[in-house]
């Protein structure tokens, strides 16, 4: 197996980024649907303590989901969703890892989780959401992640 890098004139990767958006995807997500052997190396995976100055479209890897696991996430999505709070991380999550079987999400949604699952403020919301977000935190990643800006 041969490997490429692929540079880009910064016009191109704006056509490319425009194409991704319309597809609702990621660049990398993209060019994998474009040339299906496309394989994301271990290098350009973001570790934990990587991600603070990690890109928010970089990924990051989740442990390897059974079906149940699918399931429950399916259910902690769809509480939120039900109930109007934390939906945009409901969102991403659904988009990347349950429409697609993804094993990677963005470093941006990472940060969210983690600012859901360790909120600053102690209201409704963050109580409703607090323990769900610590759940699929602990199905997706095997633990508690600290908090990320």
């Amino acid at each position: 197996m041969k490997s490429i890098n692929l540079k880009l004139s910064d016009d191109d990767y704006r056509k490319l980024k425009w194409i991704s958006d319309r597809l609702e995807l990621s660049v990398t997500e993209t060019l994998r649907k474009l040339i299906p052997n496309i394989e994301i190396t271990e290098a350009s995976l973001v570790k934990d303590r990587e991600i603070s100055s990690a890109s928010p479209h970089d990924l990051v890897p989740i442990a390897k989901l059974s079906d149940k696991d699918r399931q429950r996430l399916r259910g902690y999505l769809n509480e939120l969703l039900e109930k109007r709070w934390a939906v945009t991380l409901a969102n991403e999550i659904k988009q990347q890892l349950l429409d697609k079987e993804g094993s990677y999400l963005t470093v941006s949604t990472f940060k969210r989780i983690s600012r859901w699952a360790n909120p600053y403020r102690q209201t409704e919301r963050e109580e409703y959401v607090l323990p769900r977000a610590k759940a699929i935190s602990q199905l997706l990643f095997g633990k508690d992640i600290e908090r990320f800006d």
